[in-house]
């Protein structure tokens, strides 16, 4: 089955006139952890999500991480102004993560992030690495404001 190109089904999204979350099911995903430039471990999960939202109202867009490794989350993004994406600043996102970029292209979405902590020994930076659409599903927009305990989990 081919597989669907990554930044255009974004794009596309994004532009579209609908208020429907979008989730986005990936054939793969690898997170990597490192500490002080040290490899901490690699994970590598298959049938991974996550869900694309438009604020309302806004030049902003929001996207749900399902499948981390600790909890979920959310972050904002500005929507990109043109098709082609490049490394976008995450807005928004939930202590103790900080620092987050953004890169989506034709055949993956990488996500890094630190895990800050007050020493900064300890901080802890991650990437997630999505590759290969399996699934685009449109959700209910009343189903994106539940409590994340409250979410479909499937």
């Amino acid at each position: 089955m081919p597989s669907h190109p990554i930044s255009s089904t974004f794009t596309n999204f994004l532009h579209q006139t609908s208020p429907a979350p979008l989730q986005i099911t990936f054939a793969t995903l690898e997170i990597h952890n490192s500490q002080n430039g040290q490899f901490l471990n690699h994970v590598c999960r298959p049938q991974s999500r996550l869900i694309l939202k438009k604020i309302p109202c806004s030049d902003l867009a929001e996207l749900t991480v399902l499948d981390n490794l600790v909890f979920r989350f959310s972050f904002q993004f500005r929507m990109p102004q043109t098709k082609e994406f490049h490394t976008i600043e995450m807005l928004s996102l939930p202590r103790p993560l900080d620092h987050g970029k953004l890169l989506v292209d034709e055949e993956k979405i990488m996500l890094s992030f630190r895990i800050d902590a007050p020493d900064p020994s300890l901080r802890v930076e991650v990437t997630h690495t999505y590759q290969g659409i399996c699934d685009l599903k449109e959700l209910s927009p009343l189903l994106s404001r539940k409590p994340v305990g409250q979410q479909d989990n499937g």
